[in-house]
């Protein structure tokens, strides 16, 4: 009667295939980490989008709030529609706010505009940004005509009220003491 022998080992042709098989699996798995990887870049940038959306709108918020009238005939208020300057606090690296004059301005482009706050440093810093092109507006109301004016002239008094309109939409943001 013949024996039978009890092979122990593989086969090339069965390493082969094992291979092959651990290969893909890795391949698979290299591949899965990197759509996380690209997913967490997706959601630290839009997170860094969200926070300077509403960064900018809480400084814009800020540098209304603080608006002073100004004596100095070099400080008084002074606007038209693609830019307004006058007196507030600013923000200084210390972490206290102390007076300074900002400039913002409106820089369009073909499908949005931007408002840009300009400070005393020459620091600028982006506050927002709205659908088309915008423009600002300024109103009195103690005056006997309370119409939005495009322009303000130098004056010791701030306007009550700054508009940035873009198309349909119009944002009204009151300065100084007239938002109490």
């Amino acid at each position: 009667m013949r024996r039978l022998r009890n092979r122990g080992g593989l086969t090339m042709f069965e390493l082969v295939i094992a291979l092959a098989l651990a290969g893909t699996v890795l391949a698979g798995g290299a591949l899965l980490l990197e759509e996380l990887g690209d997913a967490n870049a997706r959601m630290f940038a839009q997170a860094a989008t969200v926070a300077a959306t509403n960064n900018g709108a809480r400084a814009l918020d800020r540098l209304f709030a603080d608006a002073r009238p100004a004596d100095d005939s070099s400080e008084r208020f002074t606007g038209d529609s693609r830019a307004a300057s006058y007196a507030t606090l600013c923000d200084t690296p210390s972490g206290w706010r102390e007076r300074c004059r900002v400039k913002l301005m409106i820089d369009s482009l073909a499908d949005s505009s931007a408002v840009i706050a300009l400070s005393d440093g020459g620091e600028a810093l982006t506050l927002g940004r709205v659908g088309g092109a915008a423009t600002f507006r300024y109103i009195d109301l103690s005056a006997r005509d309370t119409t939005w004016l495009m322009r303000w002239s130098p004056s010791v008094a701030l306007p009550d009220a700054i508009a940035i309109v873009a198309g349909a939409d119009t944002a009204v943001l009151p300065l100084g003491s007239a938002r109490e």
